[in-house]
């Protein structure tokens, strides 16, 4: 009698702690009718591509989108379980990280270029990082350009007490850059290429060295631990693949539609596609390597407490299904 009220009592604790086990096809496969992945975008980049290659077309599973400026706001939206998964840049899940997020890295993209810049107007007496003392730079607090930019103060000797930072989200940083409010801008494209059309921007440094170049997709814990929802996420990550390779093949039929999508000028949609496209890498010890001098660099600089070891923020399961889909 105790052996059954205890055997009772364990296959009551492993329904109640365990996600249900998924349900199969026909075929053997994972059902994902009943699944709904929820998306987060930033500037539409991540649905457009999907949609113009084609990888949205006959999905198992339903997708809903949500838009986000930049990547933290993203990355609290994942905390809260608003979304499943989203792609960020490097810095992000740094902070992230230090915070506590239940999340993981799933997947990485290396670019081909920087998409991370420093900018200024002319007047401002700003030529190199150095002449930022005692300049007001614009930038979105935990962003990859924040990453930069710490960067580039460490290197010319600088502090961020020497400068003045304003931590503003994009289009509030694009208004008070235009507007001479601020001396200088750390930003990503697109919010780069406008800034250089319609604000007379100048480049006084960019993230080729300084910048890991990587593109993360970052999940909540909450979706990789249940079955169900892990195959999907794994299907959307290779539909990701395959869509941003179709657009690196294809840019003369991508970028106009990009345009349009968005309301970005053609000339911004295509230095926005120059600069972000990349391939599909696996999470090896080079990128963890990379993720973790940024870390490191962001604890130096007391805007985390302590560099948290990067590695336990990455999850390789999918490592063999995203590179497979890279042609």
């Amino acid at each position: 009698m105790l052996a059954t009220t205890v055997l009772s009592v364990v296959l009551v604790g492993c329904s109640t702690d365990e996600p249900p086990a998924p349900v199969l096809a026909a075929d053997g496969s994972i059902d994902l009718s009943g699944v709904t992945l929820h998306v987060g975008d930033q500037v539409q980049s991540v649905q457009s591509v999907l949609k113009v290659s084609g990888q949205l077309d006959e999905l198992p599973y339903k997708v809903e989108w949500a838009s986000f400026t930049a990547g933290p706001p993203l990355l609290e939206a994942l905390n809260a379980k608003a979304i499943d998964l989203g792609s960020v840049g490097d810095s992000p899940p740094v902070l992230a990280q230090a915070a506590g997020i239940e999340a993981r890295i799933v997947s990485v993209e290396e670019r081909d270029k920087a998409n991370d810049f420093l900018l200024t107007r002319d007047g401002t007496g700003i030529r190199t990082a150095a002449d930022l003392k005692g300049k007001s730079v614009a930038v979105a607090k935990g962003s990859s350009s924040h990453g930069l930019l710490i960067g580039l103060l460490q290197q010319a000797g600088l502090s961020q007490d020497d400068v003045t930072v304003r931590y503003l989200a994009p289009p509030d940083a694009q208004s008070a850059f235009a507007a001479g409010q601020v001396d200088a801008w750390a930003v990503w494209n697109p919010y780069y290429a406008v800034a250089i059309a319609s604000a007379g921007a100048k480049v006084v440094a960019d993230g080729t060295t300084l910048s890991t170049g990587y593109t993360y997709t970052v999940a909540s814990t909450a979706a990789l631990a249940d079955p169900t929802t892990e195959a999907a996420i794994k299907d959307f990550l290779v539909r990701l693949v395959k869509a941003r390779a179709w657009a690196a093949a294809h840019p003369d039929q991508w970028v106009p539609v990009y345009s349009q999508l968005t309301n970005l000028p053609a000339s911004v949609a295509t230095v926005t596609f120059d600069t972000s496209r990349g391939r599909a890498i696996p999470i090896d010890d080079r990128v963890i390597a990379r993720q973790q001098e940024l870390a490191d660099r962001f604890a130096a600089v007391r805007l985390i407490p302590s560099a948290p070891k990067v590695r336990d923020f990455f999850d390789d399961r999918f490592n063999a299904d995203v590179t497979a889909a890279q042609p």
